[in-house]
């Protein structure tokens, strides 16, 4: 009995998908799953005083820190004004939750981690200060590694412009005087 058209063109689709799989599940091994991410802005000499009042008073970052679909709560005040601070990531669902905890401050920069959940490995995060011709640069740098499996190099290619754009929007509300 001779196979039908429908059926030979089923096993051709189904051999042409199959080595589109192996493809890209090849060529993953050899992608990165690590990623950076930054963005940075730069802020006149004249509003360097609000902008370091906003960005180490540790009661200020929910003014100013951008979170999707919920808000920032600080849930433990340091001795000094930022570092050590734990704040809460209130999602809109209310069985997600994260945290970030603020380590090392300096006077030009500042360090910490954020967990968006708590299936999620933390990922670290550092705002720096530093002083150019224009103004103050604020930038911030995430870089971390994703554990996904083989899918983790395709979604550390796409992580620029998932987190980049909360960053962007971050940083407008961190420098808008």
């Amino acid at each position: 009995m001779q196979p039908t058209k429908a059926l030979v063109s089923l096993r051709y689709v189904t051999r042409i998908a199959a080595v589109i799989i192996l493809v890209m599940v090849a060529v993953g091994f050899f992608l990165p799953s690590d990623y950076r991410i930054e963005r940075s802005v730069v802020v006149s000499e004249g509003n360097q005083t609000e902008l370091k009042s906003r960005l180490f008073n540790a009661e200020r970052w929910s003014d100013w820190m951008l979170i999707q679909s919920g808000r920032l709560q600080l849930s433990s005040v340091p001795v000094s004004d930022l570092e050590g601070a734990k704040f809460q990531l209130v999602y809109d669902e209310a069985d997600k939750q994260g945290e970030i905890l603020v380590g090392t401050v300096t006077d030009d920069s500042v360090a910490f981690l954020v967990t968006p959940s708590a299936s999620v490995k933390p990922v670290p995060n550092v705002i720096y200060l530093r002083n150019r011709p224009q103004g103050i640069e604020v930038s911030w740098v995430i870089e971390g590694v994703l554990d996904a499996g083989f899918l983790s190099p395709y979604l550390a290619l796409l992580a620029n412009s998932i987190a980049g754009s909360n960053l962007e929007a971050s940083l407008a509300r961190l420098t808008d005087f």
